[in-house]
């Protein structure tokens, strides 16, 4: 049988590193065809982007033109560049009938992400978001909780992102050096919002099931004098009947009490889940002024077998639609939420959400 043959898009992305090890993973059924940067500003950020992204177990060739790797019989291209160039890459590469794979978020703008939507209803190439929480068992499991009613209605849904000051540890580098990436540039989806409050709009939209009708959102720079971005970001997201409170930071300390969430709080109890701990707990006790009592329920969900390479293989083999999360319709859901939160944090006033769907 064939193997699906990938190419990957840009150089720019951390997760470049992460996604081949996760595709390598299938080598039976993937090939890896190359990787080429897309448009490097200089020779010394393409380096700098082969130093930093570049995966040392896994063989990927180094194409010098993205054009011309793309033109290789690529059944799939994995997008790995800054948010800013999500849009331009994806209408390019959907236009040629290629499946794309964005790293995480869709967009910086619900504009852009309309864009692309509209290239993925004209082509017959799909357009995926990769989350990796989406294979995150203990979320799933919380989620089917929420959704079984065991906590009666979702009232609100809290995430935090976990301990961090950045993908890069700041003692490593210097400011200097730190500035020239991406991650350090606000016009390029750099910050705390593109890298972890977008998790806490997806994650909200996907246990609520809701749209976002409005967003609050405020930005701050604690300790990133050299750079434009934001290090600390949260949103308030009203659902109508419901809301999300979310948290994306790079300057958070480790605070060992406090899980990153979900929490899932319902007119009957609470479900409380965490990316570091594989146990799920529901909460149905209610005892005002006293210590939360032990959990009524623990679960304990197995490992997943389903992942990015998994998803893949079964859309290009059997025409599978991805896994909920991934795809372009539930993330154009989850931009109402983003984008509106992004336009709070630069006018301070509530913004109103957009419809997703109209064009």
């Amino acid at each position: 049988m064939k193997k699906i043959r990938v190419a990957f898009i840009g150089m720019a992305h951390i997760h470049l590193e992460q996604l081949s090890n996760q595709l390598y993973k299938h080598k039976e059924d993937i090939e890896f065809v190359g990787v080429a940067d897309y448009h490097p500003e200089s020779q010394e950020q393409f380096e700098t982007h082969i130093k930093l992204n570049t995966s040392k177990k896994v063989p990927l060739e180094i194409w010098d033109d993205y054009k011309k790797l793309l033109k290789q019989d690529i059944d799939v291209a994995v997008v790995t560049t800054d948010v800013r160039d999500h849009v331009e890459v994806a209408e390019e590469i959907l236009a040629m009938g290629i499946h794309v794979v964005l790293e995480k978020p869709m967009a910086l703008t619900m504009e852009g992400a309309k864009r692309m939507y509209r290239a993925h209803k004209r082509s017959k190439g799909e357009l995926i978001v990769n989350w990796p929480i989406a294979w995150f068992a203990s979320f799933r499991k919380a989620k089917e909780l929420a959704q079984s009613g065991v906590v009666g209605d979702i009232q609100r849904v809290q995430y935090r992102s976990p301990s961090t000051r950045g993908p890069y540890k700041l003692n490593e580098y210097t400011p200097e050096e730190l500035s020239k990436l991406w991650w350090y540039q606000s016009e390029k989806g750099g910050g705390s919002i593109c890298d972890y409050a977008c998790y806490g709009c997806t994650i909200a939209t996907w246990i609520t099931g809701k749209t976002a009708k409005k967003v609050y959102g405020i930005k701050k720079n604690f300790f990133l004098p050299f750079s434009d971005v934001e290090d600390y970001s949260q949103f308030t997201i009203d659902f109508g009947d419901c809301v999300g409170l979310i948290e994306g930071s790079w300057s958070t300390m480790n605070n060992g009490e406090i899980p990153t969430g979900p929490v899932i709080y319902g007119s009957e109890g609470v479900i409380v889940a965490d990316r570091f701990n594989p146990e799920v707990k529901v909460y149905k006790d209610l005892i005002p002024y006293q210590p939360s009592p032990k959990p009524n329920a623990v679960y304990v969900p197995e490992d997943m077998e389903e992942s990015i390479g998994t998803n893949i293989i079964g859309l290009v083999r059997e025409g599978k639609p991805v896994y909920e999360m991934l795809s372009a319709d539930f993330n154009m859901k989850v931009m109402s939420a983003f984008d509106a939160g992004i336009r709070s944090c630069n006018s301070g006033k509530v913004e109103m959400a957009e419809e997703p769907f109209q064009f």
